[in-house]
C-alpha cells in the first residue's frame, strides 16, 4: 500500500491528464490495467472495439468522466467528425449547406460533402445535412460504403427486412465484406434498417470496414459492499431534512478510479431554493440557531460524518476531513467531520482500479452511506450508536484486501473539551502505512 503522499503525487499527475480529457476526449488506457477507458461499457460486445477506435483517435468519450455513452443514438454531425477523423480528410473552403453554421463539427461536415461521402439530407436541393438528426442502419450503411469505397458483392438480398430500401444495395455490400452480420443473432436473417446507430454498433461497424484490432483490456474487479456506516439522530428535527435531502443528491454517485470526490463541489451551496432548511449549527464553537445564512443547511455534519467513516473504514485516501469544534457525542470521538460551504469539507480519491458507487438510505433517526466497490472481498460495517462506535468485518477478503485498523486515544466531553489522537493503519499485499490526526475539542467558554 503506498503512503498518502504518493498517492496524492499520484491523482495531481493523473487529474493533469483529465484536463486534458476535457479538452481531447479520453486519455488511452494502459491496457495492463482492467477496466479500459471507459466505465459504461465494461464486458460489452463492442468494448474492444470502442478501445479500438479511441486508440486510433477516432472517438472520444462523451464526457469528461470515463464514459462512452454507448447506447447514446449517433447523430449525422457526429458521424461526420467520426468519418473526418477515420480518413484524415483535408480541411476544405467550401460551405455546402445552410444549416450547419451553428455546429461544432461544421468543418467535418463540409469535408465528408467535399469528398462525396453525403450528399445532403433535402433531396433534390441538397442544400441542408440535418446535423441533428440521428442516423438509422440503412442511412448508415450507404454512408460507410461511400466513405470506404466497399465493393459490389455476389451476396444478394442477404437480410428479410430491408426489401424497398433505397439502401438494399449497399446494405447487401456491407453483408458481403463482412462489415455486419445482421441485428437479431443468432438467426441474423434481419438488418433492421430503420433502427438508429448507437455509438457502441458504431464502434463495430468502423473497426471492421477499417479494419482495426479490437482491444480487449482486462475486466474489471467485480464490485462487492467495502464499507457501511450508519450514524443515529432524534427524529423529526428540521436538521434531519436537510440530512436526508443531501442523502438523495448524493445517493448511487460513482467516484471513477483515481478521481477525487469534493463533497461540496457535488452538492453545491446549501440553499432554501434546493430545499434546504434552517437548522442549529456550532458557530464559534456555541449552538446558534437560527438567524445566521449558515443555519440554511444545518446539521448536515452528521452526513458529513457517516460518509467520512465510509471513507475511514473502507481504506480510502483521506485528502481533506476536519472535526467538529466541540465533540458532540452522537459522533464518533475523532473520526468525525464537519461540514460548511466552502470549508470545511470531506474529499477523498478513490484509490482503487474499480469505480465507487456511494450508496446512501435513512429513516426517522439514521442516515447510513455505504461504499460499492472493490475491496478484494473484504467487507466492513460499522455504526455509532448511544456514544459507542461498533465495527464489524463481515468478509476477511482475499490476499490483495485492505484493512484497516483504528485507534483513538485521549477523551472529550462538550462541556470541558480534550485531546484526542486518531491512528488509521492500512494493511495491504504492498505493506502498511499509519496516518496520524491529532485534535483538540474546545469546551464551555463560560
Amino acid at each position: 500500500m503506498p503512503d498518502s503522499r504518493f498517492l496524492r503525487t499520484l491523482f495531481t499527475l493523473i487529474l493533469s491528464s483529465i484536463v486534458l480529457v476535457t479538452l481531447t476526449g479520453p486519455v488511452q488506457a494502459d491496457f495492463n490495467d482492467p477496466g479500459g477507458n471507459f466505465i459504461d461499457d465494461d464486458g460489452a460486445y463492442y468494448e474492444g472495439s470502442v478501445e479500438a477506435i479511441v486508440a486510433a483517435g477516432i472517438e472520444v468519450g462523451c464526457t469528461d468522466r470515463a464514459q462512452f455513452c454507448p447506447d447514446r443514438e449517433v447523430t449525422r454531425e457526429e458521424m461526420a467528425a467520426v468519418f473526418s477523423r477515420a480518413l484524415g480528410l483535408p480541411i476544405v473552403e467550401e460551405d455546402y449547406f445552410i444549416d450547419d453554421s451553428n455546429s461544432i463539427f461544421e468543418g467535418a461536415i463540409n469535408r465528408i460533402a467535399a469528398v462525396g461521402i453525403t450528399r445532403g439530407c433535402n433531396p433534390p436541393f441538397n442544400d441542408r445535412f440535418c446535423p441533428k438528426r440521428t442516423v438509422s442502419r440503412e442511412e448508415f450503411a450507404s454512408f460507410l460504403v461511400r466513405a470506404f469505397s466497399i465493393p459490389e458483392t455476389a451476396i444478394l438480398d442477404r437480410f428479410s427486412d430491408d426489401d424497398g430500401s433505397v439502401h438494399e444495395d449497399d446494405i447487401d455490400r456491407l453483408a458481403g465484406a463482412g462489415v455486419t452480420v445482421g441485428c437479431n443473432p443468432p438467426a441474423n436473417d434481419r438488418y433492421c434498417p430503420q433502427d438508429n446507430v448507437a455509438r457502441g454498433q458504431m464502434a463495430v461497424f468502423l473497426t471492421r470496414v477499417i479494419p482495426l484490432q479490437t482491444i480487449e483490456p482486462p475486466p474489471r474487479p467485480p464490485t462487492h459492499l467495502v464499507s457501511r456506516f450508519t450514524t443515529y439522530h432524534s427524529c423529526c428535527q428540521s436538521r434531519v431534512t436537510n440530512i436526508q435531502l443531501m442523502a438523495r443528491e448524493i445517493d448511487e454517485w460513482i467516484v471513477l478510479p483515481w478521481e477525487e470526490f469534493d463533497l461540496n463541489e457535488v452538492l453545491g451551496p446549501r440553499t432554501e431554493s434546493k430545499g434546504y432548511v434552517a437548522a442549529p449549527i456550532l458557530l464559534r464553537g456555541e449552538s446558534y440557531c437560527c438567524d445566521h445564512p449558515l443555519n440554511i443547511g444545518g446539521g448536515t455534519s452528521q452526513f458529513a460524518t457517516t460518509i467520512y467513516n465510509a471513507v475511514f473504514w473502507g481504506a480510502y485516501d483521506d485528502i481533506s476531513h476536519k472535526p467538529h469544534s466541540r465533540y458532540i457525542s452522537r459522533y464518533p470521538l475523532g473520526i468525525e467531520a464537519t461540514l460548511g460551504h466552502p470549508s470545511p469539507n470531506v474529499v477523498f480519491v478513490n484509490d482503487t482500479w474499480t469505480p465507487v458507487i456511494i450508496r446512501t438510505s435513512y429513516s426517522s433517526t439514521s442516515i447510513t452511506v455505504e461504499f460499492w466497490g472493490n475491496n478484494g472481498g473484504h467487507s466492513v460495517l460499522g455504526s455509532h450508536r448511544n456514544s459507542k462506535t461498533t465495527i464489524n468485518v463481515t468478509s476477511g477478503g482475499d490476499s490483495t484486501a485492505r484493512k484497516v485498523t483504528a485507534q483513538v486515544t485521549g477523551s472529550a466531553t462538550f462541556n470541558s473539551g480534550g485531546f484526542v489522537t486518531i491512528k488509521r493503519t492500512i494493511s495491504g499485499p504492498d505493506g502498511s502505512v499509519t496516518e496520524t490526526w491529532n485534535h483538540t475539542y474546545i469546551g464551555s467558554s463560560g
